[in-house]
C-alpha cells in the first residue's frame, strides 16, 4: 500500500512507482555525520565514487543498496541487486504486497560514476 503521503499527492501511480521513487531517492540522498561521528541522518547512500572504483567497490556499494533498501523500503521483499554487464546500471528486483497479491518488481538504476 502507498504511504498515505504519497496516495494524497498522486492516487493514479502505481505501487511499483512509488517504491522505484524512494530507491531513487535514498541512491540521491547523502548520510550526515556530524563532528565527533554523531549521526545526523542515516537515510541515503554516499556516492558509488567514495566507494571505489573496481568491480568489487561496486559489489560492494550493492550489499550497502542493498541493506538500505531492507531498511527504508519494507513494502519491498525477495530483494536483489544485479550489475548490468556495462557496469553502469544496478538492477533491482523484488515482490511488492498489494493487497492480497504479490507483484514482481524491478527497477533499473543509472548510476552515475559508475565504471564501464
Amino acid at each position: 500500500m502507498p504511504f498515505l503521503l504519497e496516495r494524497l499527492q498522486s492516487p493514479q501511480i502505481t505501487l511499483a512507482d512509488h517504491v522505484a521513487a524512494q530507491i531513487q531517492r535514498l541512491v540521491e540522498c547523502r548520510p550526515y555525520v556530524a563532528r565527533g561521528g554523531v549521526h545526523v541522518c542515516d537515510f541515503g547512500m554516499p556516492a558509488i565514487v567514495d566507494f571505489g572504483t573496481g568491480l568489487r567497490d561496486q559489489e560492494r556499494y550493492g550489499a550497502a543498496l542493498a541493506s538500505a533498501i531492507a531498511q527504508y523500503e519494507p513494502r519491498l521483499s525477495d530483494l536483489k541487486l544485479e550489475w548490468q554487464p556495462s557496469g553502469r546500471t544496478l538492477v533491482v528486483t523484488g515482490r511488492l504486497q498489494q493487497e492480497a497479491e504479490n507483484h514482481a518488481f524491478r527497477f533499473e538504476l543509472p548510476m552515475q560514476g559508475a565504471v564501464a
